[in-house]
């Protein structure tokens, strides 16, 4: 049976699907052509196919990357790390007709296996593709990418996203100027066989509730002996408050009446 929508949930734009869509590692998309290096940050990216490996990318059509792209039929994905944010930011903001991207931020940059492509340094994995189709689609460019390389940070990913280090973790791109680092990772249990899965899982959504208030309620303490010392005079020491707590790494935590430490 079909209930009536919950009264706090509310009615947006259909332009705001993209936005809640979002929220994977960005990608910058390096590509070359006649010469000349271009790199745009691209959230607008998705596997496709695992045999053979296809990856495709939307890139708004007056872009002049979506030129490059079309004209050298390859592009490279390099998934940045926190150390990078204000590059990607900043890369977003420009054009690359207008200005040598590489030039002006001072990016390392590597070669790449199969491409001309410059890979950039600073990331944590690197996705080399070959274009085998281009799909128009309302005002984007749809590329298709057969995968031709692969690199990873050990670091940062075996079979999947690590997040051990702090520094090796991926960049999540919110919207806007707003970003995020995966904080842990979480293991999902499915019911046995015997068990009955409503009851099962039911009691899986009471743990969880239970961690988080537990979080929110460790997370209040800190703050608390944090607002303490910054009153004392005393340094206070952020890696402490981020270490325990589930905020992105390094990042500043918001404390009461507007204050931060």
């Amino acid at each position: 049976m079909l209930n009536l929508p919950p009264p706090d949930i509310e009615r947006r734009p259909v332009t705001t699907a993209s936005r809640i869509l979002q929220g994977g590692p960005v990608a910058l998309v390096t590509t070359a052509d006649r010469g000349s290096a271009n790199v745009i940050p691209v959230a607008w990216h998705m596997p496709l196919s695992a045999r053979p490996p296809l990856v495709a990318i939307a890139i708004e059509q007056s872009r002049h990357s979506a030129e490059m792209i079309s004209h050298s039929e390859q592009f490279a994905l390099n998934f940045p790390a926190r150390s990078l944010l204000h590059h990607v930011q900043y890369l977003g903001s420009m054009s690359g007709k207008e200005i040598d991207k590489f030039e002006a931020t001072q990016l390392e940059t590597f070669y790449a296996a199969h491409l001309s492509a410059p890979l950039i340094k600073g990331c944590v994995a690197w996705v080399e593709c070959e274009v085998q189709e281009v799909l128009p689609f309302g005002d984007h460019f749809l590329y298709i990418g057969l995968v031709v390389a692969v690199h990873v940070d050990p670091a940062a990913f075996e079979d999947r996203w690590l997040l051990d280090a702090a520094e090796a973790r991926p960049l999540h791109f919110l919207g806007a100027n707003y970003y995020s680092a995966l904080d842990r990772t979480m293991e999902a249990r499915l019911p046995r066989s015997a068990e009955a899965p409503e009851r099962v899982l039911a009691e899986r959504v009471r743990e969880e509730l239970e961690l988080t208030r537990e979080a929110e309620e460790r997370r209040d303490e800190l703050i608390g002996e944090a607002l303490r010392d910054v009153e004392a005079g005393k340094i206070v020491d952020l890696s402490q408050l981020t270490r325990e707590q589930p905020s992105a790494p390094g990042a500043i935590v918001p404390l009461p009446h507007g204050q931060d430490v």
